[in-house]
């Protein structure tokens, strides 16, 4: 499967609310958070839920807000982002209020490797593009993302070019912990993917390529 074979819509645009109700993520505190707290966080736009679709199935969901961090002047965070994190108190950040994947779809044991539907990678890609967006379309400052990762997805969102924000989250024994993923690497991703995706247009791919402060490490075909 790949990302241009599911729909992302906005939660307000659902149509079949039944649906949403039959989701699950399989940990409890997230289903929570979908069915009692959402649409009173939505209304007032605190965060914007988007919904994936494969025909008439859910297959996960994200919500994305903006948000701040205090700049961390050591440890692993700088890797992230650059100087700018030795420079600045703040810097801007996208934060992931809610990612998760509907549990019928979500990682198998006794599938293989290339069995696996990787549903989360490609929301996540769907993620790193819209912050590549708001960067180079809306021309809005952003230096990259943050989450709150449970205990048991901190090492997927590692996979996926996240790291702690800093030692003491890394070091610690907690149910979640602050992960933060820089700009540059969210868009050089987003230029790789979409240069191995024939769906996506050339001239897109061309347009993101020309918008990069840094050589691309793909040629323009």
């Amino acid at each position: 499967m790949a990302k241009s074979d599911f729909e992302i819509v906005s939660y307000n645009r659902m149509i079949d609310e039944g649906k949403f109700r039959q989701y699950t993520t399989g940990i409890h505190s997230m289903d929570t958070f979908l069915f009692d707290d959402l649409k009173e966080i939505e209304h007032e736009n605190l965060t914007g839920m988007s919904v994936a679709y494969f025909g008439e199935n859910i297959l996960g969901m994200f919500a994305l807000s903006a948000t701040q961090t205090q700049s961390i002047k050591v440890d692993q965070s700088s890797d992230k982002f650059g100087k700018i994190n030795k420079e600045y108190d703040s810097i801007p950040l996208i934060s992931i209020d809610h990612f998760s994947v509907n549990k019928k779809f979500q990682y198998d044991g006794l599938k293989s490797f290339d069995e696996q539907l990787r549903i989360g990678t490609l929301l996540m890609h769907v993620v790193f593009q819209k912050i590549v967006d708001i960067r180079t379309v809306y021309n809005i400052g952003i230096a990259g993302i943050t989450v709150e990762a449970l205990d048991s997805a901190a090492d997927w969102y590692e996979k996926q070019g996240f790291s702690y924000l800093n030692d003491y989250e890394r070091k610690s024994i907690k149910s979640c912990y602050t992960m933060v993923c820089g700009y540059q690497f969210i868009e050089e991703t987003f230029l790789k993917v979409a240069n191995y995706n024939s769906d996506v247009d050339d001239d897109i791919i061309k347009k993101y390529y020309q918008k990069s402060k840094k050589p691309c490490c793909f040629e323009i075909v």
